[in-house]
């Protein structure tokens, strides 16, 4: 009998922490790729200035010259803007209200703009 309660007791310990230490691994969403790829630009933060409270959905390198972002707004608003790389001043900027499905979809798969920035430059600074 003591050997059943010492092998329940086991088997439970197991089903309790293997869930708990396999979800420890968080993954990072697709657009801190494209970030690294482009943390020149986002090595100034200004050019986001206005767009704090947003959060990152997507970034295109348009060309040498130009780079494109989509973010969505907390009222979830797509937001979308096309950035001149050399003089970074805004070319376009776009806004549309996208369906509840797609909203949710993109707000999961995105990045808040503060925790870009204040990721890029602890990663600049090193």
């Amino acid at each position: 009998m003591k050997r059943f309660f010492v092998a329940l007791s086991l088997c439970v310990m197991l089903f309790t922490v293997v869930p708990a230490f396999g979800d420890s691994v968080v993954s990072l969403p697709r657009v801190m790729d494209t970030v690294v790829q482009n943390i020149d630009f986002f090595t100034h933060p200004w050019v986001l200035k206005g767009y704090e409270d947003c959060f990152l959905y997507d970034v295109l390198r348009l060309n040498n010259a130009r780079m494109g972002l989509v973010l969505i707004s907390p009222l979830g608003f797509e937001i979308r803007l096309v950035y001149d790389v050399n003089t970074l001043a805004a070319l376009y900027v776009d806004m549309l209200l996208p369906e509840k499905s797609r909203r949710e979809a993109m707000r999961s798969e995105s990045v808040s703009i503060v925790g870009v920035v204040k990721w890029v430059n602890s990663f600049v600074k090193y």
